[in-house]
């Protein structure tokens, strides 16, 4: 959902309160008609608080607690948004979550950036060196060899032109 000033919704609530339709108010302040309802129903149900953005940690016992909450009282997602004042598309995607993976699903990923040191290689053994060692040998051994021809070749071209 894009975000809005405190503004931009204060003013949207006052006009709707004022009796405009809310297709209009959407059109006029080019705000998606369901997330201004969204926005109605969050302030009627938690007045000023409901423009505040939360960051909660939840965890995955209170996911939980909110689908089942849901699933009781036959919510939609949205009236289940309202109610615990997050949005329905993250309530739906805990479900999705929790009917693919149970509740490991609703735990909390990892996010951020991998750390950049990578991880230590294990050591190689007596095998694996001396494999590579020769690998090192056949190449060098090709090299020695080109060069040899190409050095053969100038030679010869420097003896026939003499």
């Amino acid at each position: 959902m894009t975000k809005y000033s405190k503004e931009e919704k204060v003013a949207a609530l006052k006009a709707v309160e004022a009796g405009e339709s809310i297709a209009e108010i959407a059109r006029q302040s080019q705000i998606n008609d369901s997330v201004l309802e969204w926005i109605v129903r969050n302030y009627r149900e938690h007045g000023e608080k409901g423009f505040h953005t939360h960051a909660y940690n939840w965890t995955a016992e209170r996911k939980y607690e909110v689908l089942k909450y849901k699933q009781e009282n036959q919510l939609s997602f949205r009236e289940t948004g309202i109610e615990f004042g997050t949005s329905d598309s993250t309530i739906y995607q805990w479900e999705q979550r929790y009917l693919k993976n149970g509740m490991e699903g609703l735990e909390d990923k990892k996010k951020g950036r991998k750390p950049r040191t990578p991880k230590p290689k294990p050591p190689k053994t007596r095998e694996e060196e001396l494999l590579d060692r020769i690998q090192d040998l056949e190449i060098e051994n090709e090299y020695l060899k080109k060069l040899n021809a190409l050095v053969a070749e100038r030679e010869k071209r420097e003896r026939g032109n003499k």
